[in-house]
């Protein structure tokens, strides 16, 4: 028989998906050492309400809860006095950047921050995705970042200041 027998074709087919297989294995294996990937570093730049720009790499040296929401959105707007008490506890250690996540007009916003007595900057969204943490799966999402910018915590749906508090106690360092 021919080695270009259906048969044959099989086998060296066979043959090709294991080799593939196998440096597949390998090259995830050679991602990091302990088994965990590496650490995502976030930095993004937007306009906040003033029309001044803002960049997460501005706060570094100290944690940054980012929070996605919309004047619509009822958790959103439900969770803003939670968002308002954890930044009053951690002003010294701790930014929350909020981003409005619609195209509603500035000044609306404003108004809107305003009325809620928010505390901490809002960012407007701008017309390309903030990467990593975009797509969303949903509104409010927040994530928390490390003094570095490394992404530590996401979450979908409102939080509250205790849930933030936990969020930071779990990834501060721990004391010998």
């Amino acid at each position: 028989m021919s080695d270009r027998t259906f048969f044959g074709v099989w086998r060296i087919d066979k043959r090709i998906h294991l080799l593939l297989g196998v440096v597949m294995l390998c090259w995830g294996a050679g991602k990091s050492v302990a088994g965990e990937t590496p650490p995502v570093v976030v930095d993004f730049t937007l306009t906040d309400l003033m029309g001044e720009t803002r960049s997460a790499s501005d706060y570094r040296g100290r944690w940054v809860v980012v929070n996605f929401w919309a004047t619509w959105c009822g958790p959103c707007v439900r969770e803003i006095p939670e968002l308002i008490a954890f930044r009053e506890r951690h002003q010294e250690t701790v930014e929350i950047l909020g981003i409005a996540f619609e195209k509603t007009p500035t000044e609306q916003i404003r108004s809107f921050a305003q009325e809620f007595k928010i505390n901490y900057p809002i960012l407007l969204i701008g017309d390309e995705p903030v990467i990593p943490l975009e797509p969303l799966k949903g509104l409010p999402s927040t994530f928390l970042l490390s003094p570095d910018g490394e992404l530590r915590k996401s979450h979908v749906g409102p939080v509250t200041a205790e849930q933030l508090n936990q969020w930071l106690e779990a990834s501060l360092p721990k004391a010998n």
